[in-house]
């Protein structure tokens, strides 16, 4: 939304003419028209953006802007247990997507393509589903328990549906939390990439290998935050270290 130059105004004042039209609602429109071209201003042209509250200003943010043209929908319950503080976005988007049941599984593709082979390629035991693939399935069970049957003791699940209130449960304390949180979302990520690499003829990854991989990657992160100097978070490794 801008203002007119004076140049512009000049131009349209002097090229535009009101017409008259047979509809009366088209000549009260030509009236309105020609109140606002009285209005105009001689000043430069400038860039408005529209504001939460309405209003338009000088100012830019992204945030505001994106406020204004996304669709709100009423606040879920598990959204503190995937956007939480030091998470890593493509982990938490893609623990989103899987939460909405939205990952091309087996079940899924049989809906689009009944000839599609829908059994899981991890354990070849069932039909791949997403409570399958996150934890069910042998393979990526065996992955999660080498990852936190340690940490989560007696409250340690490999079911779908009580991770989901796993995640949401602040009982536990602070950092238990955040390594819980943040290392199933770094599981579920490298669990679907694993399956997709098989999928697509690359060579199994053996569960207790994986499961080494993601603990180093579960110490980087640890290390990482320490760096950023985030006193909340400092004992997070040494936590770790603990339930190895």
């Amino acid at each position: 939304m801008g203002i007119p130059s004076e140049s512009t105004v000049a131009m349209v004042m002097t090229t535009q003419r009101r017409r008259r039209h047979r509809a009366d609602i088209l000549n009260e429109v030509e009236t309105i028209i020609k109140d606002q071209r009285s209005k105009l201003l001689n000043e430069d042209d400038i860039s408005l953006w529209k504001q939460p509250d309405g209003k338009y200003k000088p100012v830019f943010k992204t945030k505001f802007t994106w406020e204004v043209i996304r669709r709100k929908e009423q606040r879920v319950s598990w959204w503190k247990g995937i956007w939480f503080k030091h998470h890593t976005p493509k982990y938490a988007f893609f623990h989103w997507i899987a939460i909405h049941n939205r990952l091309a599984t087996g079940d899924r593709m049989q809906t689009w393509n009944r000839g599609v082979n829908s059994a899981c390629i991890l354990c070849r035991a069932s039909q791949e589903t997403r409570n399958h693939l996150f934890f069910e399935c042998s393979y990526s069970s065996e992955v999660w328990s080498l990852l936190m049957s340690g940490l989560l003791q007696t409250s340690f699940t490999s079911k779908w549906s009580e991770l989901l209130v796993l995640i949401m449960d602040n009982s536990s304390d602070f950092l238990t939390n955040f390594l819980t949180r943040y290392t199933l979302q770094a599981t579920i990520h490298s669990i679907w990439r694993e399956r997709n690499e098989r999928r697509h003829g690359a060579i199994a990854t053996p569960a207790r290998e994986l499961g080494k991989l993601l603990d180093r990657h579960v110490r980087n992160r640890c290390c990482s935050i320490q760096q950023l100097g985030d006193q909340n978070y400092a004992g997070s490794l040494s936590r770790w270290f603990a339930t190895r």
